[in-house]
């Protein structure tokens, strides 16, 4: 092969090279016909934190690291001895207050037999007081006319204001015996106010203690294990995360100007950086009313300072359909880059 025929060999295959990488290229980077593209997607699934409800010393840890576990399941027990103490406190207070309202209706009662016996004795004085005061007209009578002597009259006297004055007390006495009953029915409120208290702080303690036994709050695997057996917890504090098993989608950052082609119910390809060998089908289940950056931590104020206009992201939400497999959708990830294509 002489020198003109090498030339032009090498002319060709540098041509048919950048014909290859030219078609590659645009193979990644252009997609023709009605579709709206975007590689600014990620695989998203539910990530549940698992927080501890109450203080207390780490017992035992009965998960391992991304481990499947299902809802229920016993993740972490919490030292409960103080907890138990506590119920145990709480379930003497309560007796106590059903036994201070047992005192109390006893009282009552009591109480009560006590007005009923002053009101006989207040009608028995009172027929003694009537007796005496007719007894005590007919002495008068008697004494205009002589037929009686002065000590008699003044016996009748004295007889008359003896039983009204007892008849007076009685009276007083019942009427101090039914404000003791009204004392008594307040303190029987009071008990039962007391009650309700005694059985709700018995039922908080008993809530906490059901709360040293922290379970698995979904289906799910669990995340890295950061947490240590005797290590000291407080409300609040987040021990693991369960990533949900359940449900998966996708949320896909399209730029503004590709909006007008994407509605609910679009068809979408999906393809998954990681498993590049299955393609997944999607459709369009909702569009964010509000940009990514509207809904960032601090978003940008345009009405300050200089403005550079720049294409914003919308998320929209696709989830994948009925068509694929659930051991395929069961190598997905949550965070993983997916490239998705809106067919209109």
């Amino acid at each position: 092969m002489n020198h003109r025929s090498k030339k032009i060999l090498s002319y060709i295959i540098s041509i048919a090279v950048v014909a290859i990488a030219a078609c590659w290229v645009g193979s990644k980077f252009i997609h023709l016909g009605n579709v709206e593209f975007t590689d600014n997607a990620q695989v998203e699934r539910q990530i549940v934190p698992v927080n501890s409800r109450v203080q207390g010393y780490i017992k035992e840890i009965r998960f391992k690291e991304y481990q499947q576990v299902k809802k229920g399941d016993t993740l972490v027990v919490i030292d409960d001895s103080d907890m138990r103490l506590n119920v145990a406190r709480a379930k003497a207070d309560y007796a106590n207050a059903v036994a201070g309202r047992s005192v109390a209706d006893r009282s009552v009662a009591s109480a009560s037999a006590n007005v009923a016996v002053s009101e006989a004795s207040i009608a028995e004085a009172k027929v003694q007081m009537e007796m005496a005061a007719t007894d005590l007209a007919r002495y008068e009578k008697l004494l205009e006319k002589d037929a009686v002597t002065r000590q008699q009259y003044d016996g009748a006297v004295t007889d008359y204001k003896s039983k009204k004055a007892r008849y007076d007390m009685l009276v007083r006495q019942r009427g101090a015996t039914s404000t003791v009953v009204d004392v008594s029915r307040q303190r029987i409120s009071q008990s039962e106010a007391g009650i309700d208290l005694a059985k709700a702080m018995l039922e908080t303690a008993e809530l906490n203690l059901s709360y040293t036994v922290i379970l698995a709050p979904c289906d799910g695997y669990t995340s890295r294990k950061e947490i240590q057996v005797g290590q000291l917890v407080q409300p609040g504090q987040t021990l693991l995360d369960v990533v949900d098993s359940q449900e998966v989608w996708v949320t896909a950052n399209f730029k503004e100007t590709q909006l007008p082609h994407i509605k609910p119910g679009s068809k979408v390809e999906i393809k998954v950086d990681a498993i590049p060998d299955e393609e997944f089908e999607g459709t369009v289940a909702a569009i964010s009313t509000a940009t990514g950056a509207s809904l960032s931590l601090m978003p940008q104020d345009n009405s300050a300072g200089n403005f550079v206009k720049v294409r914003q992201r919308v998320p929209v939400r696709i989830e994948f359909s009925s068509s694929c497999k659930p051991e395929d959708l069961e190598r997905l990830r949550a965070g993983m880059n997916v490239e998705c294509l809106v067919k209109y």
